[in-house]
């Protein structure tokens, strides 16, 4: 699976900032005196790419560098003042990875979530204390969840000892210094072969300078949209985490025309009568398998909604 995402991160890596340059050197340089653009579309463009590169270099700060001291701060916040639950282990299985010398763990549990509705989560664990059997299946452990869900992470076990991974974030932020100052370099290498004397006027809509960091941030929002259909963003993880389970009927079920890696996306026109004895009707979007397309269901289904806005639903089990 790692080299699977390896492969096609890679991938996309080349059509965002090799791919831009080779096409741009090979077509549109040098740049001639009748193609260069005015002085103050010029400096528009330049004020584009660098609020661009900007973009992606706060997106960078703000996940990937300071995500994870963040979550670890959560963390303790939950352990200081969760909700407590007892969570049972229905799967359990070592993942081959070794942390300090002890094995980690793939779970899969099952607890009631704030609102008291049965739901399942998948949580990697370090076992530091093997002697114990903690995660044989079938047992019980004690977890909390957090009061306000939505950020990661949602749940804890109880006695957890979260630690930041130091060397990690080390690499993470020579990374970002080293993209830094090859973003830096890029434009003052750019400068100096192309102004010519006359400034930024070389810049145009097709320049890597501003290609590169547009289809970079086209990746970050594709990823954003994809995470919130499939629910696996803040938004769908408070919603399980607080949601109240109803059974469904099902009014309407559609193909929408939409696929993902070959997947339709189907429809869902749901009713369903909450907790004060309203009756409520919402849409869900599922992308589903085509081999699962005739085994869907057609008169009830299990969902959840938010009790805070009624239309705001997740399907379980399909």
């Amino acid at each position: 699976m790692k080299a699977y995402l390896w492969f096609w991160g890679a991938f996309l890596l080349f059509f965002a900032l090799p791919f831009p340059c080779i096409l741009y050197f090979g077509t549109s340089w040098p740049v001639a005196l009748v193609d260069r653009s005015a002085p103050w579309p010029a400096l528009l463009l330049l004020a584009l790419s660098m609020a661009l590169w900007l973009t992606l270099l706060f997106a960078f700060l703000h996940y990937l560098l300071l995500g994870p001291p963040r979550a670890l701060h959560r963390v303790q916040s939950i352990l200081a003042d969760g909700e407590p639950r007892s969570a049972l282990i229905e799967q359990a299985e070592q993942t081959g990875v070794q942390v300090r010398g002890f094995a980690q763990w793939k779970l899969q549990l099952s607890f009631k979530n704030l609102s008291g509705t049965p739901i399942r989560e998948q949580m990697l664990v370090v076992d530091s204390k093997p002697q114990l059997h903690r995660f044989e299946v079938g047992r019980h452990i004690d977890a909390r969840l957090g009061r306000t869900p939505g950020a990661f992470p949602n749940i804890v076990l109880d006695g957890a000892q979260p630690e930041l991974n130091v060397a990690s974030l080390w690499r993470r932020g020579i990374g970002a210094a080293l993209g830094i100052a090859a973003v830096a370099a890029a434009y003052v290498l750019a400068y100096r072969l192309q102004n010519e004397g006359l400034g930024w006027t070389f810049l145009s809509f097709g320049h890597p300078l501003l290609v590169c960091p547009l289809v970079l941030c086209g990746y970050a929002l594709g990823l954003r949209l994809l995470g919130r259909l499939l629910h696996a963003d803040t938004r769908g993880d408070a919603l399980k985490y607080r949601g109240i389970g109803v059974e469904a009927r099902v009014l309407k079920v559609r193909q929408t025309g939409t696929y993902l890696n070959e997947q339709p996306q189907v429809e869902f026109q749901l009713e369903y009568i909450d907790r004060e004895g309203n009756v409520q009707q919402a849409r869900v979007r599922r992308f589903i398998p085509l081999i699962e397309l005739a085994n869907i269901p057609r008169e009830h289904v299990t969902l959840l909604y938010d009790p805070d806005d009624r239309s705001n639903v997740r399907l379980e089990g399909v």
